[in-house]
């Protein structure tokens, strides 16, 4: 392995509006992010048994917690870049203008990517920001922004799907 290696950018973690195509890259990739998945049972009451039978309900959707960090390098040139994204990710918590049913009246769904590792529908159930520098007028120049992403199908996944191919989820 060569000092190339060194120079070579890493596959970056990014979502979509899978409505309007716009997208978000990670300028920096998260150090670590957090996937959480509920399984559902249902404890029945049997009278006289000496145990509570567990009969499945459901499976949970997946959920991932993700901070991300934006820096304005350059303070006048990447200013614009990282303030977008801060907009773009607030856009994903809002419905869009001139939905037509109840489906459609619900913030845009996205499409989170980290390649290689998870490639799923989702929506926006939670979202915070942190700031930190500033420039001399007041704007932030560094924020952390923590996203709360839960996965959201209109077909059903199955064990097999599951142990195939993980939190990447084909088109079907």
């Amino acid at each position: 392995m060569g000092l190339e290696i060194a120079s070579q950018r890493p596959a970056r973690m990014s979502i979509a509006n899978t409505a309007t195509g716009d997208v978000v890259e990670a300028q920096f990739n998260p150090a670590e992010f957090e996937e959480a998945l509920e399984v559902n049972w249902a404890r029945q009451t049997v009278p006289g048994l000496s145990h509570q039978p567990l009969q499945f309900v459901n499976t949970g959707n997946v959920k991932f917690t993700i901070e991300l960090h934006f820096e304005a390098l350059d303070p006048t040139a990447d200013i614009d870049q990282i303030h977008f994204a801060r907009r773009f990710l607030q856009s994903l918590c809002y419905p869009r203008r001139g939905a037509e049913d109840i489906v459609g009246g619900g913030p845009p769904r996205g499409l989170f990517v980290w390649p290689n590792v998870v490639s799923l529908t989702c929506v926006v159930t939670g979202l915070s920001f942190k700031y930190g520098r500033f420039r001399l007028d007041g704007t932030p120049i560094q924020f952390n922004a923590k996203v709360a992403l839960e996965e959201i199908r209109d077909v059903r996944l199955l064990s097999e799907d599951v142990l195939a191919d993980g939190s990447r989820r084909s088109g079907a």
